[in-house]
C-alpha cells in the first residue's frame, strides 16, 4: 500500500514538475516572441527618423551651399549680378545671410523616446548603437558648436553693420530699391570696408566647416541607414 502511494505520489509530483517545466517554456517562448516584436518597432522607429533626417540634412545641405555662393560673390574682386539672381532674386535672403544664424536641430523624437522609455535595449546590434551614438552625440555636437560660434559672429557682424553700413540696411527694407541696386552698395561696403570683408571671411569659413561637418553626419546616417537594413533583412 505504501509503496503504491509511494509511485502515486511520485507520478503526481511529475506531473507538476513536467506543468511547470511546460509553463516555464511557453512563457519564455512568448517572452522571446515579444521581445522580437519589440525589436523589430523599434528598428522600424528608427528607419523611420532616418529618412526624416535625411530630408532635413538634404534642405540644410542645399541652403548651407547657397550661403556660401551669396558670400563668394560679394567677397569677390567684381561683383557679378547675372551669378548672384541665378542662386537669389530676393534681397531678404541675402540680408538672412549677414543678419541670422542657421541653427540645426534634426528631428530625433523617436530616438529621444526610445532613450527614455528605455526601449533601447531592444537593439542587439552593437553597430547600430554605436552609430546612432555617434550621430546623435559626437557629429550633433560638432555642428552646434560651430552654429554657435556663427551666432556670436553675427552678433559682431550686426553691431558693425548697423554702425557703418546702415544705408545697406536701410535699403534693403526700401521697396523701391531693386535686388541690383541694394548688391551694389553691399558690395561697395564690403569693398571699402577692411574690418567688414574680414568679419565676412571668418564666417565664411563657419559656413564651409559647418558644411563640412554636415557631410559628414549625412555619412553616419547613411552607414545606419545600410546597417539597419542589413540587421532587418536578416532577421
Amino acid at each position: 500500500m505504501e509503496k503504491k502511494n509511494f509511485f502515486r505520489y511520485l507520478f503526481d509530483f511529475i506531473v507538476i514538475v513536467l506543468g511547470i517545466s511546460v509553463s516555464f517554456w511557453f512563457n519564455q517562448v512568448s517572452i522571446k516572441s515579444n521581445d522580437e516584436k519589440d525589436r523589430m518597432r523599434v528598428l522600424s522607429n528608427i528607419e523611420m527618423e532616418v529618412v526624416e533626417l535625411k530630408n532635413y540634412c538634404n534642405d540644410r545641405l542645399t541652403t548651407w551651399n547657397q550661403d556660401i555662393k551669396i558670400y563668394d560673390e560679394f567677397l569677390s574682386d567684381e561683383l557679378n549680378i547675372e551669378a548672384l539672381s541665378s542662386i537669389t532674386t530676393s534681397k531678404s535672403r541675402i540680408e538672412y545671410n549677414l543678419i541670422y544664424y542657421r541653427d540645426f536641430e534634426p528631428p530625433m523624437n523617436r530616438y529621444n523616446s526610445l532613450i527614455n522609455s528605455g526601449d533601447i535595449r531592444y537593439i542587439k546590434s552593437e553597430k547600430i548603437k554605436e552609430l546612432l551614438t555617434r550621430l546623435h552625440t559626437f557629429n550633433l555636437s560638432n555642428i552646434k558648436t560651430t552654429v554657435a560660434y556663427e551666432k556670436a559672429l553675427k552678433e559682431q557682424l550686426i553691431a558693425l553693420m548697423t554702425s557703418a553700413h546702415s544705408e545697406v540696411f536701410i535699403a534693403g527694407n526700401n521697396n523701391y530699391k531693386g535686388l541690383e541696386s541694394y548688391a551694389d552698395l553691399l558690395f561697395q561696403a564690403i569693398d571699402d570696408n577692411p574690418r567688414l570683408k574680414a568679419n565676412l571671411l571668418v564666417q565664411m569659413k563657419y559656413f564651409k566647416t559647418r558644411v563640412y561637418l554636415l557631410n559628414q553626419y549625412i555619412y553616419v546616417l547613411e552607414e545606419l541607414e545600410t546597417e539597419l537594413a542589413l540587421v532587418k533583412s536578416s532577421a
